[in-house]
């Protein structure tokens, strides 16, 4: 009764296809199940108390882990949604439903995640899958799977890697222990190759190759038939190959000699998803590319707002630790994405010296200008925000209704429209600016411009304000994952692009054309 009503108000055709063919797909399945397992104990529980029972059974001790997860723990998540906002909480849930099963096992939590790169995730609940599989590691399924944040299968014919990123260096480890404790007990005949500080690699009979290690918050479980081939598994996942598409010349790029052509620019813009850890990964090699060429290199971020500068200065040069940077720039809340996906691009800078510049508009003045619009705001928030341009052609038409659509809304008076569009626009003028002032007040040769796709693509958002307010030269970036789509080299909307061959990790199986 309760999933004929469930269709009725929510469409379950649209949410639920009856299979598991993602961590996403797992995950609404269980708020579905676990919807109308926890309205039946509601119902039920006044006439039979012993049925509340079915909410305090440990998951991991279930017979059937599969289905304790989809109905006992999918209750536990329902109920959890219901202590905090009503029945309301629970129906806003089928409008924005739970997209990874860590939401169903550890409700509450709403754990930022990290999209590790194309490919097939297991999810936290698959986590503990694998160790509840064994009495050994079945006590610490649950704990090991706590602080998870993304992860991805990499497979080739030979092959195999399973990437998981952790909270915190301790969540990674605990995971990684657990998972050398299952392989042993699964094959007490294991020969251990090597066992230490990051980890261990053991041989199995017939000679393939199994490691566990742990990189920071990252654990690698990878097999391999050889020694050789785990080496050349591990260095194809650290240093994924690139190949880079340039519009002008309509040819593909070596590396080398795309930051070559970047050197020519005064601002390199380059766009990104912000939960890619595979976009962060090119950005990084790009400052490091263009730093080994010519050290007056300065980055621009939009991950900070601009009266944050001070700590971000103090950050750089080593006169304040990160726990304090990140309090003071009060990182995460106003940014929020996982701070792992960009420690690597600021400990370079602060090793370098390279000087890193908070690009963005604080949020309570696109707050206000959402509220009220450019007219609305007083002559000192006015001030402020500065001279922004909100009347270019081209940047107008692409995003003026656009920006209502993205947010699925229909029918929105024109005077949201303008405001939507206002905020969009200030964006894009406010970081253009404070990459400019920065660049000259510094003294700055180049700067490489971090900000979302949709500030870079198409130039007309950031890159074409900071090189009008600078007058030099702005070329653009676009990345890209896994195989070269035609329709992306087909339309132009950056200068280059990168292709990150991130699905196959096979170098004979290239996808790249030549480099002419």
């Amino acid at each position: 009764m309760v999933h004929a009503w469930q269709d009725q108000h929510f469409g379950l055709a649209k949410l639920h296809q009856g299979s598991f063919g993602s961590d996403a797909e797992l995950a609404l399945a269980a708020l579905i199940e676990g919807d109308a397992t926890f309205t039946m104990i509601e119902m039920l529980k006044k006439d039979q108390p012993a049925v509340a029972k079915m909410l305090e059974t440990p998951l991991e001790k279930a017979k059937n882990l599969r289905n304790a997860f989809l109905y006992g723990q999918g209750a536990r998540y329902v109920q959890a949604l219901k202590e905090r906002g009503g029945w309301a909480t629970v129906n806003a849930a089928y409008k924005n439903p739970p997209k990874t099963t860590a939401a169903i096992l550890f409700p509450g939590t709403f754990p930022s995640t990290i999209h590790l790169g194309p490919g097939k995730s297991k999810g936290a609940f698959g986590i503990v899958e694998m160790l509840a599989a064994h009495a050994e590691t079945a006590p610490v399924a649950m704990a090991s799977a706590r602080g998870w944040k993304g992860d991805r299968l990499v497979e080739d014919k030979d092959t195999h890697a399973w990437i998981v990123a952790f909270a915190t260096p301790t969540q990674a480890r605990e995971f990684q222990q657990a998972s050398a404790k299952l392989r042993k007990a699964q094959n007490p005949k294991l020969k251990t190759l090597s066992d230490g500080a990051d980890g261990q690699i053991v041989q199995e009979a017939d000679g393939a190759v199994l490691a566990d290690l742990v990189f920071g918050a990252r654990v690698w479980l990878l097999k391999a038939p050889t020694p050789k081939q785990l080496q050349g598994l591990r260095d194809r996942l650290e240093a994924p190959p690139l190949g880079v598409w340039s519009y002008a010349e309509k040819r593909f790029l070596s590396f080398g000699q795309f930051i070559d052509k970047l050197s020519d620019a005064d601002l390199i813009c380059v766009g990104e998803n912000h939960d890619s850890d595979l976009h962060h990964h090119v950005q990084l090699r790009i400052i490091k590319g263009l730093f080994a060429n010519d050290e007056r290199l300065g980055v621009g971020m939009e991950m900070f707002q601009r009266p944050f500068q001070p700590a971000l200065d103090r950050y750089v040069r080593g006169e304040i630790a990160e726990d304090a940077f990140l309090k003071e720039s009060e990182y995460r809340q106003r940014w929020g994405f996982d701070w792992s996906l960009y420690r690597p691009i600021l400990e370079f800078s602060r090793k370098n010296q390279i000087p890193v510049a908070a690009l963005n508009v604080p949020r309570e003045l696109t707050q206000r200008l959402s509220k009220v619009g450019r007219d609305g705001l007083t002559a000192e928030e006015k001030a402020q925000l500065g001279d922004i341009d909100f009347h270019v052609k081209a940047h107008r038409d692409y995003w003026f209704e656009r920006l209502a659509k993205m947010h699925g809304k229909t029918d929105i008076p024109q005077e949201q429209k303008e405001r939507s569009y206002q905020v969009m626009t200030a964006w894009d003028g406010f970081m253009a600016d404070s990459a400019a002032r920065f660049q000259k007040e510094r003294g700055l040769r180049r700067m490489v411009l971090l900000a979302g796709s949709g500030h870079i693509d198409r130039g007309f958002g950031i890159p074409a304000r900071a090189a009008k307010l600078t007058g030099g030269k702005a070329v653009t970036v676009r990345i890209e994952l896994g195989a070269i789509a035609a329709h992306a080299i087909a339309e132009p909307v950056a200068d280059y692009i990168v292709f990150v061959e991130a699905k196959s990790l096979t170098f004979h199986d290239r996808k790249f054309p030549p480099v002419k």
